[in-house]
């Protein structure tokens, strides 16, 4: 018998396998139709999503107006203070000007604005207390002494 390859320089039977497996051409159809069917699912999934987050929204602005209607005189202040202190400056004057809206409600923001101030005015101060240790503490720490000539 002939001997045409060296068998220590052969490929195994298993490499030439996988060899034979990556030239195959992949059919492109399926993979566009595997791509479709999951690009129709997702687009699903958010379509229901959406679906459901337009209702949620609706319903709680269905709700509202009844709930402001309900509340008792000392709740409103603090509900009207609460959703006024969150919304966006032009959402809080069309808030604003809603008839059940007490009065007292702008007096709450005066005096927040002022708590507010005060807070960011300490943790200013703060900072730089801390700054002046920080660099005190640095100048306190000894120097290293130079090259010896």
């Amino acid at each position: 018998m002939t001997t045409f390859l060296n068998a220590e320089l052969a490929a195994s039977k298993a490499s030439r396998k996988k060899r034979m497996q990556v030239e195959a051409i992949p059919d492109q159809a399926a993979a566009a139709r595997i791509a479709a069917i999951i690009e129709r699912s997702t687009k699903k999934r958010v379509e229901k999503a959406n679906n459901e987050a337009r209702l949620l929204a609706k319903a709680i602005n269905a709700t509202i107006p009844d709930f402001i209607a309900a509340l008792d005189e000392d709740a409103l202040a603090p509900f009207f203070f609460g959703l006024e202190r969150i919304a966006t400056a032009a959402n809080r004057r069309r808030i604003a000007s809603h008839p059940l809206r007490p009065e007292i409600v702008d007096e709450m923001h005066l005096e927040a604005d002022e708590e507010e101030a005060a807070a960011e005015e300490a943790e200013r101060l703060e900072q730089i207390k801390q700054q002046k240790e920080q660099d005190k503490a640095g100048e306190d720490m000894p120097r290293e002494a130079g090259p010896a000539n």
